[in-house]
């Protein structure tokens, strides 16, 4: 993975502990933690909680980021067990996809269907496939850098994206 060197010089300074820095990368990723959490946690207050605990932890462990190119998929996987852990914590399953609170899925989008059928359309899916696609769409992770984050082969992500996007089509249309 080929990254700038202003990214990789944040990264650096971030693990000698420049606060200013860490929160330069941070701010790269906000909004889309925030609604992957959201697609996990389902509800605003939790996956604001999360995000911020999530990042906490980032902070307190960037020194063991070995390989400045993958500080995405490293931040965005904390995230991911963060919000597994809490769900579990609930006795919720933690590959689930809750019903409420999805419009940030469509953000200013124009699709030719309800919310509602979005919603339901990606609760169809089996896991992870909902989150692959939501990660690739939303978050614009390559297969490669989902096959980190959920430790399969690039080919298994590509392929469960395409049989995930086909059933969605089928379903929405």
């Amino acid at each position: 993975m080929d990254i700038s060197d202003n990214y990789a010089l944040l990264i650096e300074r971030s693990k000698q502990g420049d606060s200013h820095a860490f929160s330069q990368l941070y701010s790269m990723y906000a909004t889309d933690l925030f609604r992957f959490s959201m697609y996990m946690m389902g509800s605003y207050h939790d996956a604001e909680e999360a995000v911020q605990e999530a990042v906490f932890s980032a902070w307190r462990n960037i020194h063991t980021l070995n390989d400045p190119a993958y500080f995405k998929v490293w931040l965005f996987k904390i995230l991911s067990n963060r919000c597994k852990t809490e769900l579990m914590k609930r006795n919720k399953h933690a590959d689930s996809l809750p019903i409420d609170e999805y419009e940030f899925l469509t953000d200013g989008e124009d699709f030719s269907f309800d919310s509602t059928e979005l919603k339901e359309a990606l609760q169809s899916l089996t896991p992870p496939d909902g989150q692959i696609i939501v990660l690739s769409v939303i978050g614009g992770f390559k297969s490669e850098e989902l096959a980190a984050i959920y430790s399969m082969p690039a080919s298994t992500i590509r392929s469960r994206q395409k049989r995930a996007l086909e059933k969605l089509r089928t379903i929405l249309s």
